[in-house]
């Protein structure tokens, strides 16, 4: 605690430390009723990233779990829960409050660069599971062969004396990893003759990691039947809880599911489950003396929809308050980007280097603050995201996981189709701290384009100097307006900065003659020039074009651009005409005089 303030939970997920460590909770206890009420056999929450899921999935464990070595003993949920809404509710406390067994499993650091790995990373945590219900190998009302099944688990599960890279031994692994929530289930539900709440937290993670990695089909195999197992055939439970970022259909891991139910971002019920509301965060930067910086904090991280409700990061906002009320001077401490660090930001960089110039177009008119309409994908398994992948599917998984959000009061042109947004500040952050990775010095691939653009101005190849150009337009996104010439000066002047040398010199927007020139480059070693002119064009027709190129090629000579390199006497100096529109430039030289 400082300064009287309660401490703020940066990092802590499990709910329990976090009440008991004194930290600020902000109560999401009074979805519990209509939660543990709504008679739904299993219930899929979807949520962006760091939107509170896990934390959420950990109150509610601590809120139905009983104290398995003495069952009627309430008193932990109790000290958890007395300053919380829930526990005005005298009769959900009666028949929900520590009265169930519960299994519950995050599976958001299941990853692993090939199968083994991630294997390994899942037996760790189901090793973790078993040891909290180790208690049973004592029970008298266990069988033999269920005790001796759970040894030979918390065993199998020690990664460290299990060697998975013997076949055997990893065909075995999969086996225990497909079959532990249900054993757990039926050993607790024989124990207490009490059926079991299931909590299954984050669980597409090890499929997008295995996704990525190339080991989707056998991820798959392993968490369909896990889960399969868990909430589909086993008569041990009660209910099923389970949370992630996106719905895989037709992959058997949610068919077959009776009385199932999906809580998505257009699910009014549980719109303010997991995130901050408006109210919520009013009232929480007030308790911190932090009222008056509400306009930057929802400029920043406001704008997600949430079934027409508007919705803030919690992960942003805490780390913002905490970064605020530690600085030097909280009045003048401004709004950061937390998100950017929080999880990787690769598929951000794949979309923007997606090879298609109209797509481009339509990211570069989100970042300018726009929308987009799009027809929403229906993933069939875990998307493999790459730079080929369509842009309705970048744009929906983007939507999934919290880089850009629905458009409140919009109607869509098309039936189905849904039109997006980047939500805040912090969002457009980061695509503009990826943009300055891919378009900057330290990215090679984009630096030896610009080396060969320069050459390829220097040697009089035009045709070159217009095909690197539009390879380069295609993917270059920008945050400057698009919808004027400035746009493409930027981009030739930020492309060719980077490639300035001892031997080169590079000049932009310089009084040169009667006027200013766009770009001039001197190459020292053999006194030759080059002088650009830009032009940007309303109509994209090849003889349009050609037009405006002579139009830049008649300034150059009209307002003697050419002035300087001729007194500094230059040997020979390259006149080029560039006409751009959209995505797509032409290229003409000046017959040397």
């Amino acid at each position: 605690m400082k300064n009287g303030y309660l401490g703020l939970p940066e990092g802590i997920e499990d709910f329990e430390e976090l009440i008991n460590s004194n930290f600020k909770y902000v109560d999401k206890t009074s979805y519990l009723e209509t939660l543990l009420g709504s008679g739904k056999a299993v219930t899929l929450f979807l949520r962006p990233r760091r939107f509170g899921k896990t934390l959420s999935m950990s109150m509610i464990a601590s809120f139905l779990e009983m104290n398995y070595l003495d069952p009627e003993d309430r008193s932990r949920q109790e000290k958890l829960f007395h300053n919380l809404a829930v526990y005005d509710n005298k009769k959900l406390c009666d028949e929900y409050m520590g009265r169930y067994p519960v299994v519950s499993i995050t599976l958001k650091e299941v990853d692993g660069i090939d199968f083994i790995y991630a294997m390994k990373s899942l037996l760790q945590q189901l090793r973790d599971l078993y040891e909290r219900y180790r208690f049973l190998l004592d029970s008298p009302k266990q069988p033999k062969e269920v005790k001796q099944a759970l040894q030979e688990k918390i065993e199998i599960c020690s990664v460290e004396k299990f060697s998975l890279t013997n076949e055997i031994n990893l065909r075995t692994a999969v086996d225990v990893a497909r079959d532990s929530l249900n054993f757990l289930c039926n050993a607790l539900f024989r124990e207490y003759s009490q059926k079991v709440y299931v909590l299954i937290d984050e669980y597409d993670v090890p499929l997008q990691k295995a996704s990525v990695n190339g080991y989707y089909d056998k991820m798959l195999m392993v968490i369909r039947g896990m889960m399969g197992k868990a909430l589909k055939t086993n008569s041990s439970m009660k209910r099923g809880l389970v949370t992630g970022c996106l719905r895989i259909a037709h992959q058997s891991i949610f068919t077959g599911l009776n009385n199932f139910s999906t809580s998505d971002l257009n699910d009014n019920l549980y719109a303010g489950f997991m995130g901050f509301t408006r109210d919520e965060t009013v009232k929480l930067l007030k308790e911190y003396g932090l009222e008056k910086k509400l306009p930057d904090v929802m400029e920043w991280y406001d704008g997600y929809n949430f079934a027409g409700n508007d919705m803030l990061c919690p992960w942003s906002l805490m780390k913002y308050i905490s970064s605020t009320i530690n600085s030097a001077d909280p009045r003048s401490f401004s709004p950061q980007c937390f998100w950017n660090n929080s999880s990787g930001n690769d598929i951000i960089e794949l979309c923007m280097k997606h090879p298609d110039s109209n797509d481009s177009e339509r990211l570069q008119n989100l970042i300018d603050g726009n929308t987009e309409e799009i027809e929403p994908s229906e993933f069939t398994t875990y998307p493999e995201i790459t730079t080929h992948t369509d842009f309705e599917t970048f744009i929906t998984m983007m939507l999934h996981t919290g880089y850009f959000t629905t458009v409140k009061n919009v109607k869509p042109k098309e039936p189905g189709n849904i039109v997006v947004k980047i939500p805040n500040k912090e969002v457009l952050e980061c695509f503009r701290l990826k943009r300055n990775y891919l378009f900057g010095r330290k990215n090679s691939e984009w630096v030896e384009q610009a080396y060969k653009l320069r050459d390829a101005l220097f040697d009089g190849k035009s045709e070159e100097v217009q095909d690197i150009i539009n390879n380069m337009l295609m993917t270059f996104i920008s945050f400057r307006d698009s919808s004027n010439e400035s746009y493409y000066h930027g981009f030739m002047t930020g492309v060719l900065g980077l490639v300035k040398s001892e031997g080169v010199s590079f000049s932009s927007n310089k009084e040169s003659g009667n006027g200013y020139s766009d770009i001039i480059l001197r190459r020292i070693k053999d006194k030759k020039g080059v002088i650009l002119e830009f032009k940007k064009s309303e109509d994209d027709r090849f003889v349009t074009l050609d037009n405006v190129c002579d139009k830049a090629l008649e300034q150059i000579q009209a307002n003697n651009y050419d002035f300087h390199l001729k007194q500094e006497h230059f040997r020979e100096i390259l006149k080029y005409g560039i006409a751009f529109t959209g995505k797509y430039c032409q290229v003409k030289k000046a017959d040397i005089e």
